[in-house]
């Protein structure tokens, strides 16, 4: 075969994925972020700058989730996916300092600015005493009061402040204004989406005296200003059965989230996938192995901090875990 005759032939088909896998986390630092996920979490965190971001899964153009272990080992999940990108974005948030004043668009706005539409969710992990977030604006604050606001520095006046505690659900639609204050720790579902408009931040500056770029503007034009809805969103019980406890923490047109609490062995049952993807589960405490219920299939470890990727197809499997208890986050569309 000739060097011609092998470039014209077809590119390989993509790998399949019939097994559950584990993916590596990309951590970004960011001015306002920490080192919690270490002394926290578990996470063995690069260099020593604050990482403010861990992303468990994404598939974002030019930088996607790579798998580990196994056949697939250093796969990343574009790969799999070939033309359509994984729908979610699933990231761990630290908060040493409050995040930009932002605001992600709604699908409208988004059309109109050139962005894409972002609908989050926050699970807060840890939370110091009085620590808050802001979701949304005060009452009776339109447009022009914002405005003034922002000319007078005096953006907080406007803002509505909700305290947290680990355990908290906070639904943030798109449209939303809203940041997360210091000394928070949490996971953030999200659509797969990288638009954020920044409003206000805080004075902040880098090394060299610069402040990041504001884009008011197009922030004002992305704001809901009707109704903000409630600001925490309570856990409904799915199953209390002694060694496997599941809360459904949120429901929407673009994600569900549940908290899985077991002990000993038990039968995971995954909800069905809405458009054909992989589900997450998210290990936030306890060590053990997951197995499909078929012969000659081999266990995935998993221990606390891992991010694990289960394939539609499957609809449950088996977790057998030693003498600790599992606490997961288990997300899917």
């Amino acid at each position: 075969m000739t060097a011609g005759d092998h470039n014209s032939m077809p590119d390989p088909p993509m790998p399949d994925l019939p097994h559950p896998v584990t993916v590596s986390p990309r951590f970004l630092p960011k001015p306002w972020g920490g080192r919690r996920m270490e002394t926290t979490l578990g996470y063995a965190l690069p260099g020593e700058a604050p990482i403010g971001e861990a992303w468990l899964v994404h598939d974002r153009a030019g930088a996607s989730s790579e798998i580990m272990g196994g056949p697939l080992d250093g796969t990343h999940v574009a790969d799999l996916r070939g033309d359509a990108p994984f729908p979610l974005l699933l990231k761990i948030l630290d908060a040493g300092a409050p995040l930009s004043v932002q605001v992600h668009p709604a699908p409208r706005a988004a059309q109109a600015l050139g962005g894409e539409a972002k609908t989050e969710c926050w699970f807060v992990l840890d939370a110091l005493p009085g620590a808050r977030v802001y979701r949304g604006l005060r009452d009776g604050c339109d447009r022009a009061r914002l405005e003034t606001a922002l000319r007078r520095g005096d953006v907080e006046s406007c803002l509505h402040a909700v305290e947290v505690a680990a355990g908290d659900t906070i639904f943030v639609p798109a449209g939303t204004v809203h940041t997360i204050g210091a000394g928070i720790l949490l996971a953030e579902v999200q659509q797969n989406s990288d638009t954020t408009f920044r409003l206000h931040d805080w004075g902040r500056v880098n090394t060299a005296g610069e402040a990041r770029e504001l884009h008011v503007a197009s922030a004002l034009d992305s704001i809901d200003f009707g109704p903000r809805g409630e600001d925490k969103i309570p856990a409904q019980l799915i199953e209390d059965e002694g060694s496997v406890r599941r809360l459904l923490l949120v429901q929407s047109p673009f994600f569900s989230a549940e908290s899985v609490t077991a002990m000993g062995t038990f039968t995971l049952e995954i909800p069905p996938s809405v458009d054909g993807t992989w589900r997450i589960v998210h290990v936030l405490a306890g060590a053990g192995e997951l197995r499909l219920f078929e012969r000659g299939t081999a266990p995935l470890r998993f221990r606390p901090g891992d991010t694990l990727l289960l394939p539609a197809r499957h609809d449950a499997y088996e977790v057998a875990l030693g003498a600790t208890v599992l606490r997961a986050l288990v997300v899917h569309r």
